[in-house]
């Protein structure tokens, strides 16, 4: 059967798809969202449903974007949406313990809070000079006058009466005291005593006339003081209004606002109390400016469209704002002002980004935050008293109602997560916007890409970027998807090339980013992470990890494997080995039975050993034993990839053929001995290349890779200048069968309508090998049971 090699031009994308620019200077027409279009239609599909419940969930791979995409798309949606209304806490005047809110147009927020502030500096003043008037101080001094006439009066028809009763009044700090007299003098007791039975009946019935007469005086000079403070009360209330009405009134008349208007009515009565009741009017001075002033906690006076606010720290304070207190001589205190806002009070009426994974990392921000989105309303209540953790007495504040559009940015895993385990998220955030992480390389999508690159080098003023540098930016993003037909998503990785590339080109001063700056970027990259390759590559070159790259030997095949140290990977050749005996027909696996491999490797074996079974032991039993082995592996093996290069072993170890050790393989089979594609493939070519290298090229060595992975060869300019040149190669197969005769030399055979295959192939000495097995393990079972026999005679 005829062996594909792989030609250079097989593995380089075609320059002809990139647009035909010199350089980025060229581009006129660019593109912001590069390859959104899924994502756009149900982003925006989530931002015009206006119901409740239609919260959005955006769902990508990190580095891919996804933050910039929205916030970017968000923020050209919100210029639509009209500017929300600003909102301030004030005072409860009727409960002190409580904040009200108050609602202004967007921009008369701050206008406001600053007049109130010039109308308090000035309140202080304007009131005292009232009080300090001549009008006022007559008016005050003949409403004290009457008060004390008439007070006197009372007391003086009081005394008057008590005296014509035989009593004397007298007046003290504690109450009214009134005593019996005679002839002008007091009685004392033993004079009181002395007196005649009549003259004591007589003083007992008129005491209690007297005490009738005194609480009837009593309630009268309550009522006296009553209407004196009344009368004081209109007086002052009058004399308020009066001055402070040029104040109010331009304020009334400045925002013509329900709420302002009820906020003012409240603050004239309050001022009317505060200074009746207050003797000094200078204490009020500090009392005025913290009750009349205006905690403006939402300011949108800087914004023309609705606000899109990206909370990055999505603590609970963060997010739904907290109370603060200041302690004085031990205490506690707080008040209306001491309320600050959370990002849900800034975004309220507009839409507010948060990353998915941030949120649920902080302690009851998620369940307080679905809270808020099922009752539609925001209060200012810190975590400890929310949560009954904290018996500090608070300050209640007033229900904001709330309307705003949630964007949770976050990975596949993190929407799986919630979707499986809380109900709640799915009655929320019932738009899932999906990122692509990947593109075809058309013509369309690279002429995207190449105006992503020029929107960002003229954002942020970098040099322009030559067509050969573009070539190579392509050909890396098409490197990060693993697959030439596919460009990467991974814009930040992208940026950070086209960023390094900058840098050096200016090191060299030169006016464009060239392919050099970007060639040496990418590998000055690789230099700064490359150490534990150096660590390995020594080991091979000492030997201290055994792989031959020439000759050929039974029962031992080059497999490959890829090394992941998170912002690094490498291939590396590894030694896989094979062993027959009699004794236990079957494979046994080394890696699995010293639990060093996972269930996908175990999978691969038994599917190895299907296909062993069905292809050669269809009239002989599989009556061997064979063992396999990771040669110099002490960490876990996972994945299939390797299973090719293991049937290789086992069927050069039961034929006794040797296989070549200049071919290293990968792929994986199934049961009926087709190759499929593994992962990995193009970081597996370089690294057996690279030890080939170390080793010493001989222009015979390469890789089998399986055919359907072609697309996912993305190589360095030093493989393809070596399979361009003969010193490196690169086959494909579709089955086990190809790879088995480039491995061998010899043909592979092919089974007849008996289950036969002809003599001199490699699966007829294979199943020869299992004859020649199976004929021993009955010979020696005939032998048992005639030495049985002849014992028992």
């Amino acid at each position: 059967m005829p062996l594909k090699k792989i030609r250079v031009e097989e593995l380089v994308v075609d320059k002809r798809i990139i647009p035909p620019i010199e350089s980025t200077e060229d581009v006129r027409k660019t593109q912001s969202f590069i390859g959104r279009q899924s994502a756009i239609k149900a982003l925006r599909f989530g931002l015009d449903m206006d119901k409740e419940g239609y919260n959005i969930f955006v769902v990508g791979l990190p580095g891919t974007g996804r933050k910039t995409f929205v916030k970017h798309f968000v923020s050209e949606y919100a210029q639509k949406k009209p500017v929300p209304s600003d909102v301030a806490y004030v005072m409860d005047f009727d409960d002190p313990q409580k904040a009200n809110t108050l609602f202004l147009p967007a921009g008369k927020g701050v206008e406001f809070k600053k007049d109130m502030e010039k109308l308090v500096e000035n309140l202080t003043e304007k009131i005292s000079k009232v009080f300090e008037g001549e009008d006022y101080k007559a008016r005050r001094k003949e409403i004290d006058e009457e008060f004390e006439s008439e007070q006197e009066r009372v007391v003086n028809d009081l005394v008057g009466k008590a005296q014509a009763l035989g009593f004397l009044i007298k007046f003290t700090q504690t109450g009214v005291s009134y005593y019996p007299f005679k002839d002008g003098k007091p009685l004392k007791e033993e004079e009181f005593a002395a007196l005649s039975e009549e003259e004591k009946k007589r003083f007992e019935e008129n005491e209690k006339k007297v005490q009738l007469l005194i609480e009837a005086a009593t309630e009268n000079v309550r009522k006296l003081e009553s209407l004196y403070k009344e009368r004081v009360r209109d007086l002052n209330r009058y004399a308020l209004l009066f001055a402070t009405e040029e104040f109010f009134s331009v304020i009334e008349e400045k925002y013509p606002f329900s709420d302002v208007r009820e906020f003012i009515h409240k603050i004239r009565e309050d001022i009317i109390e505060k200074v009746s009741s207050t003797k000094k009017l200078a204490e009020l001075e500090y009392y005025f400016k913290r009750a009349y002033s205006i905690n403006l906690v939402v300011d949108n006076s800087d914004l023309n469209c609705a606000p899109v606010v990206f909370e990055d720290t999505p603590t609970y304070h963060n997010l739904f704002g907290k109370i603060e207190y200041i302690e004085r001589e031990g205490m506690l205190y707080t008040d209306f002002n001491m309320i600050r806002p959370g990002a849900l009070h800034k975004a309220n009426g507009g839409y507010l980004i948060v990353d998915a994974r941030e949120l649920l990392i902080h302690p009851f921000v998620w369940d307080r935050l679905k809270k808020i989105l099922f009752s539609k309303q925001l209060e200012v209540e810190n975590v400890d008293t929310a949560y009954g953790y904290s018996t500090i007495a608070t300050l209640k504040t007033e229900p904001i109602p709330l309307r705003v559009k949630v964007i949770l940015v976050g990975t596949p895993e993190i929407y799986e997560l919630l979707h499986e385990y809380d109900p709640d998220f799915e009655k929320l955030f019932k738009v899932k916007v999906e990122m692509d992480w990947e593109l075809d390389t058309t013509v369309e999508n690279i002429s995207d890409l190449v105006a992503f690159i020029t929107d960002y080098t003229r954002e942020r003023e970098i040099l322009p970027v030559k067509r050969s540098a573009i070539e190579k930016i392509v050909w890396y993003s098409t490197r990060l998807s693993g697959d030439r037909t596919k460009l990467s998503m991974k814009l930040g990785s992208i940026i950070d090339l086209l960023e390094e590339a900058n840098f050096f080109a200016a090191k060299r001063n030169s006016k464009y980013v060239e392919y050099e700056d970007v060639a040496r970027a990418l590998k000055e990259r690789e230099e700064r992470l490359k150490l534990v390759v150096e660590k390995y590559d020594e080991m091979f070159r000492k030997e201290d990890l055994m792989i031959d790259v020439t000759g050929k030997v039974v029962g031992q095949v080059n497999g490959l494997t890829v090394i992941n140290f998170g912002d690094f990977e490498f291939g590396l050749p590894v030694r896989i080995t094979a062993k027959t005996y009699l004794g236990s027909s079957g494979i046994l696996d080394i890696q699995r039975e010293a639990d060093l491999s996972g269930q996908i490797h175990s999978k691969a074996v038994m599917i190895l050993t299907g296909y062993l079974g069905s292809k050669y032991a269809r009239k002989v039993p599989f009556s061997i034993g064979v063992s396999i082995s990771f040669e110099q592996v002490y960490g876990y093996v996972e994945g299939d990839s390797a299973s090719l290069a293991e049937v290789l072993a086992i069927i050069s170890a039961i034929s006794k053929i040797p296989i070549k050790q200049n071919i290293a393989v990968t792929g994986s089979i199934n049961q009926h001995g087709h190759v499929q594609p593994v992962g990995g493939v193009t970081e597996k070519v370089e690294g057996f290349y690279r030890i080939c290298k170390i080793k010493g090229l001989t222009g015979n060595q390469g890789v089998i890779i399986p055919k359907a992975n072609v697309r996912n060869l993305v190589l360095s300019d030093e493989v393809l200048d070596a399979v361009r040149n003969g010193l490196f190669h690169i086959w494909t197969v579709d089955d086990v069968d190809e790879a088995v005769e480039l491995m061998t030399d010899m043909k592979a055979g092919i089974m007849n309508k008996n289950y036969e295959y002809p003599r001199g192939t490699v699966n007829y000495y294979v199943v020869q090998a299992l004859k020649q097995s199976h004929d021993i393990a009955e010979g020696k079972g005939k032998e048992k049971k005639a030495k049985k026999k002849r014992e028992k005679m």
